[in-house]
């Protein structure tokens, strides 16, 4: 079958085949280059985004031959593994996630865990001898699929685990043992037939075809249709699904998930940044929702693991010949490679990472100007605090720069108040549903999450500044105010974002505005050279 109207393809276990990104996504087409590279990449198979097209073309309803290609794919995951997917002894289990052709971190939606019941969990335990992983993993499904497949109300979900973490005083919910985390996922399961009306799905096929549908179906979410206007995607037709065999981040302390940057996107420097969760599955960093480890602690836990990182993201850095963004998972000590794309960057870092790169001898000035490609370098200027006065509080930054404006508590209000003058998000937690009050904010400061979420890294590509984790920040929605240390702002007050050192200032401060002249002469002059080589 020709390329142009393959439907399926697979990678991983011996699939050396080049997966083009125009039908596939860049996600399988980049899972396809790190197998070939001998790079330690999960199997899966990847269904076309013709196949997205055509669902929503003919009323939601799936092509003919959709559900036979996921049992081609499935036969060649139970190939590479050995296992079965459903079986009760051994069982397969899946994740299935998003692709389309072009990068939107954190846009569509994921499901994980597919293949999980009340019988293969027993058989996960069996083969695994980790009930507290096993039910812990199950959990996460039964809520990942209530909340993505039928659309559950998520805090109905999150206010149980919350309630069980305040019964045993746990700070974290990998405290959790496995008692417990059954007594979730039973309280998961009655809170399924509740909403749904219906019991929890244990047949697996009905499960994968299910999710296959929640992806094809986030295409056209509110969320993804905004991110696709704001970046003038129009000629992009739609997503493909992709299907790997799940690696677990939580089976203990040798395991976790995490996010890594070859080189640091908001300021541009030459450093290996790393968000990492022991004890995690891969969207409990990127959803925003939690704090994280940096690369200094992943390395003093796990340095085989981070020193084979480390060289992996130096491998794909050098094939690429551009900054990458990498998802991973380390598996008790194992690491895998889930994804890798050319990083999302503040303006600035963009330039700098090109500038460096051709210094470095990676890259000719030609591909320091692609990678510079709907930067506006007339607009780069570099921003600094020019005041004595003292912070209200230090956080961890996610993107360099200053920002300056009134509070806004949500996304809508954030919309409300740009209309008069520049704003500060200011929330627990951003995610990707926010992506209209990101655009309209001129910084994001949160109270949790990690640097490299999902949400951060579209602020980042926006050219926001964007503040994470403060904890010192107490919200009150009610009554719209919030606390930072001993001061109070109510919703409407000014407040000063320091994204170069994660500094908060009440009021406006003073701002100084440099531009980095050394390197933007050198970026006129690839220009002008590029211009004479053609002329």
């Amino acid at each position: 079958m020709e390329k142009s109207i393959q439907r399926i393809v697979t990678f991983g276990h011996g699939s050396t085949d080049a997966v083009p990104a125009r039908y596939f996504g860049t996600k399988a087409a980049g899972l396809a280059t790190m197998a070939s590279l001998g790079i330690p990449v999960p199997p899966g198979f990847s269904l076309s985004a013709e196949i997205c097209a055509e669902y929503h073309r003919n009323g939601k309803i799936l092509p003919d031959d959709t559900l036979q290609f996921l049992r081609e794919g499935i036969v060649f995951l139970e190939d590479a593994t050995g296992r079965k997917f459903g079986d009760e002894r051994d069982p397969l289990i899946l994740s299935v996630r998003s692709g389309a052709p072009v990068s939107m971190p954190g846009i569509m939606d994921t499901i994980l865990n597919v293949g999980l019941n009340r019988k293969t969990v027993r058989g996960l335990i069996a083969m695994t001898g980790n009930p507290r992983f096993s039910w812990d993993s199950y959990r996460r499904f039964l809520e990942n699929f209530g909340v993505i497949v039928f659309g559950h109300d998520p805090s109905a979900y999150r206010d149980r685990l919350a309630a069980i973490m305040a019964e045993e005083h746990l700070e974290d919910e990998v405290e959790l043992d496995s008692s417990s985390l059954r007594m979730l996922a039973e309280s998961y399961e009655k809170n399924f037939s509740g909403f749904s009306r219906r019991s929890f799905p244990e047949n697996t096929d009905e499960q994968l075809e299910l999710a296959t549908i929640a992806v094809l179906d986030s295409w056209v979410s509110p969320r993804a249709e905004l991110f696709r206007n704001i970046h003038a995607l129009e000629d992009v037709a739609g997503t493909a699904v992709t299907v790997q065999v799940m690696v677990f981040g939580n089976t203990g302390a040798r395991s976790g998930a995490g996010v890594g940057f070859t080189r640091n996107p908001w300021t541009g420097e030459k450093e290996f940044l790393v968000d990492f969760k022991f004890g995690a599955q891969g969207e409990d960093v990127v959803s925003g929702e939690q704090s994280a480890a940096t690369q200094t602690e992943l390395e003093a836990a796990l340095p085989d693991a981070y020193r084979e990182l480390k060289e992996v993201g130096d491998k794909l850095e050098a094939y690429y010949r551009d900054m990458q963004d990498i998802e991973f998972t380390i598996q008790d000590s194992s690491l895998y490679l889930l994804q890798s794309r050319s990083g999302k960057r503040a303006p600035f870092a963009a330039l700098r990472i090109a500038v460096d790169m051709w210094r470095e001898g990676l890259i000719p000035s030609q591909r320091a100007l692609q990678l510079l490609e709907g930067v506006d370098l007339d607009k780069i200027v570099v921003q600094k605090i020019a005041t004595d006065e003292s912070p209200v509080t230090h956080c961890i930054s996610a993107s360099t720069g200053v920002a300056w404006g009134r509070i806004a508590f949500s996304s809508k209000y954030a919309e409300k108040l740009a209309a008069g003058g520049q704003v500060i998000l200011v929330k627990d937690t951003i995610t990707p549903d926010d992506l209209a009050g990101i655009d309209a904010a001129a910084g994001i400061l949160t109270a949790r999450g990690a640097r490299t979420s999902h949400a951060a890294v579209v602020a980042r590509q926006m050219g926001k500044v964007c503040i994470v984790n403060c904890e010192d920040l107490e919200i009150d929605p009610y009554n719209h105010r919030c606390r930072v240390r001993d001061r109070v702002f109510s919703e409407g007050d000014t407040i000063t974002l320091d994204g170069d050192h994660g500094r908060i200032y009440e009021g406006k401060v003073d701002i100084a505005f440099e531009r980095p002249a050394e390197l933007l002469a050198i970026a006129d002059r690839w220009k002008r050279d590029l211009a004479n080589t053609v002329s």
